[in-house]
């Protein structure tokens, strides 16, 4: 079954709920400007404590390196987002500075089908495909124009996809696409950063829902 990622939590009860309902992939957002950021303190407190197989997902965006670094040292994050325009240098440096320590993922903004050559630029562990919407770094609701990602193959077992999931188009996304995982932020939200139970479970019923219809 693909993997569920939920992404810009701000509180530790709504991140105790995932966990609850099965979430294995948990984002904080360390981008100043998102409406989601938290900062390092405050993001210790939200990740203490989470059972080991949950990850903990740091998001940068055109990060300063030392800022990068030691962060996901003294959180020991589980995974380093890239979720700007980071050089394919960048992500090799902090893939190739944790050595399998730490997960690296880098987003890559689905604009036009010319951008999907990033797919095979970055050498990341994993790669996360979002919208691209101006200025703005995910979490916008926004989807992606499907028709770009079936313009030529892509290596689907380490891909997150994310943009404007949620639960009522979950199964449509499933059908179409096998994705490693899927990320979602806006999709389950009553306001930014604030998660929305009902909306995370449902999302989560449906998708297991899914694989029950088509196993």
């Amino acid at each position: 079954m693909v993997k569920i990622k939920i992404c810009g939590f701000t509180r530790r009860q709504d991140i105790e709920e995932a966990v609850r309902l099965g979430i294995r992939y948990v984002g904080i957002n360390f981008f100043p400007p998102s409406p989601r950021f938290v900062k390092p303190a405050e993001a210790s407190k939200l990740l203490a404590d989470l059972p080991e197989d949950v990850a903990k997902v740091g998001v940068f965006v055109n990060p300063d390196e030392k800022f990068l670094f030691r962060t996901a040292k003294v959180l020991r994050l589980d995974a380093v987002q890239l979720h700007g325009n980071e050089p394919p240098w960048l992500a090799k440096k902090v893939r190739d500075r944790f050595r399998g320590e730490k997960l690296v993922i880098k987003a890559v903004r689905v604009e036009n089908e010319k951008s999907l050559e990033n797919v095979r630029i970055y050498k990341a562990d994993y790669i996360l495909l979002d919208s691209s919407s101006g200025d703005t770094y995910g979490g916008t609701g926004r989807r992606i124009d499907y028709s770009l990602l079936g313009t030529r193959p892509l290596p689907w077992e380490r891909i997150f996809l994310a943009g404007g999931i949620t639960a009522g188009n979950v199964a449509d996304v499933l059908a179409r696409f096998k994705p490693f995982a899927i990320d979602v932020a806006s999709g389950v939200e009553m306001a930014p950063g604030i998660k929305d139970r009902e909306k995370m479970e449902l999302l989560v019923h449906n998708t297991r829902k899914f694989y029950e219809n088509n196993s």
